[in-house]
């Protein structure tokens, strides 16, 4: 028996429902571009979607997930070649929004009254993983991946290795760090009610006489199984989306402004002496 992730939600409106976040991340980039004169929330937008977008195709032309693996949008069937490009923007262009967007706020120390914008796009976030959570409970199962397969976990330990390795050499290890809890936040936000409503969750797969069968693991390893997903995959896994664009000197993280203060002070006495 091996432990896989199990799908029901592909054709129940939860691509619909990335599609509003996808509009709200656009907005709220929009309006940090065109009012703050900030594009690093477009450039992670992007980044996001391209990344992710990889990452579809490279599940999808190994065959790391079991059944026909189609998504539906309006009921509609997606293409073949073009699901994974709706893939990676519905699902990794908000995740690196709202993370890129988390590190921000706490790396510069921001006040409550800035971290409200951020709170309400979470509580639609979860709110609307619970809606298509709802619709496809007790759906036939759309996906199954195995959990611990070889090609994955070398390519995840990878990306978690030179992230940290580039993070280190640019001193950015607390800015990676705050990226990292900002994607383990969208994640459960995200993913957890998805596990609560039975939509996604983590599956036994037991090889008998009749064939293959997929059950529900028991509560302890759903636990721990799951808090593994959303730690090492959803998570580790991504840590690119932050730090390639980061290595390339296309965006950074606001500093507090009383560490900008102590600096301006000192250089002034340096200069006085």
């Amino acid at each position: 028996m091996y432990f896989w992730m199990i799908r029901t939600f592909d054709h129940a409106g939860y691509y619909e429902t990335r599609l509003i976040l996808v509009a709200i991340c656009l907005l709220v980039a929009c309006y940090f571009a065109y009012y703050r004169l900030d594009r690093r929330f477009l450039l992670m937008l992007a980044s996001g979607a391209i990344f992710q977008t990889l990452i579809e195709y490279i599940l999808l032309f190994r065959v790391l997930r079991t059944g026909d693996g189609a998504i539906s949008l309006f009921g509609e069937r997606i293409p073949f070649l073009i699901r994974p490009v709706i893939q990676g923007c519905a699902d990794g262009a908000p995740l690196a929004m709202f993370a890129f967007w988390f590190a921000d706020l706490w790396s510069s120390q921001a006040r409550m009254k800035r971290w409200l914008a951020l709170i309400g796009f979470g509580v639609v976030i979860a709110a609307l993983s619970f809606a298509a959570g709802s619709v496809a409970r007790n759906h036939s199962i759309t996906s199954a991946r195995p959990m611990f397969a070889t090609l994955p976990i070398f390519a995840i330990t990878a990306v978690i290795f030179f992230s940290l390795f580039i993070a280190w050499r640019r001193d950015a290890l607390p800015g990676l760090a705050n990226y990292y809890a900002g994607m383990i936040v969208f994640a459960v936000l995200c993913y957890e009610p998805l596990h609560l409503t039975g939509a996604r969750y983590i599956g036994l797969m037991s090889n008998l006489e009749s064939g293959p069968q997929i059950s529900a693991a028991p509560m302890p390893a759903q636990i721990v199984v799951m808090l593994l997903s959303h730690l090492y995959e959803a998570a580790g896994a991504k840590l690119h989306y932050f730090i390639v664009p980061f290595a390339l000197g296309l965006l950074s993280l606001k500093a507090p402004r009383h560490s900008a203060e102590r600096y301006s002070t000192q250089h002034l006495l340096d200069l006085a002496q």
